[in-house]
């Protein structure tokens, strides 16, 4: 768990650290996932962390705004018109404050104490996955917006995991029948991430920043991926996931 709150941490500073350096007059560009500009991107992180105090501190309370279908692009809405409403720097100092606050609660947290996350239950270590896997692939955006490449750390490591937990979940939303699946990935450093059955009919293979990627539906449609697949399944799988973000 100490491991994971340090990862969070880390990708959290990295890209608060990124954002100090975009010229405010850069913050209305729109990114290419929702056409959400900077400050919407920002402004949802900021608001994401306040729902998950929420959803620590008074059980989720707040999740009956946000019913229905359409209750994540409204709570989406909410933000954006929050924080369009400051200047960046306050934008970035109202996502400093309120994920603070869940670090906080999170490092006195049990790691298999469960949590409501819209309509998951998760365990808090599965929960500190995701909000490193959320704030990574919306560090993907901002980048992407600025025209500048964002490096892969091994931290890549816990979104892949967190990817691979998901599998079974992922084909469900995306109304694929799940079958037995081998993934297969190298990471930076040469790491070398391997998951499930190794005499699976159904094989993923490539890089782990684009398995990461497909998982919150990132990938660049016009662009080579390293990844390769063997069997229908790991085929479908790649080509009808939907992002989880």
């Amino acid at each position: 768990m100490n491991t994971l709150l340090s990862s969070l941490v880390a990708e959290q500073q990295l890209l608060d650290q990124y954002l100090q350096s975009i010229p405010v007059r850069e913050w209305t560009k729109q990114t290419r996932f929702k056409s959400m500009s900077i400050t919407d991107q920002v402004s949802y992180l900021a608001g994401s962390e306040d729902l998950a105090f929420n959803a620590i501190k008074k059980k989720g309370t707040f999740f009956t705004d946000y019913k229905g279908p359409n209750g994540l692009n409204k709570f989406a809405k909410v933000q954006s018109e929050k924080g369009q409403k400051m200047r960046p720097q306050d934008v970035i100092e109202w996502w400093r404050l309120s994920r603070a606050k869940i670090i906080e609660l999170l490092a006195d947290a049990s790691p298999n104490r469960q949590i409501k996350w819209w309509k998951n239950d998760w365990d808090m270590k599965t929960f500190v996955m995701w909000k490193l896997t959320e704030t990574w692939a919306h560090s993907l955006d901002v980048y992407d917006a600025s025209k500048e490449e964002h490096e892969d750390t091994t931290r890549l490591e816990h979104i892949a995991m967190f990817g691979w937990n998901q599998v079974e979940k992922i084909s469900k939303l995306n109304k694929i029948k799940n079958k037995e699946l081998r993934v297969e990935l190298i990471g930076p450093e040469y790491k070398i991430w391997n998951y499930g059955n190794e005499n699976s009919e159904n094989v993923i293979k490539g890089e782990a920043g684009d398995w990461c990627k497909l998982i919150v539906g990132r990938l660049p449609s016009n662009n080579k991926i390293s990844l390769t697949t063997e069997g229908e399944f790991a085929t479908r799988y790649i080509k009808f996931t939907h992002p989880m973000i």
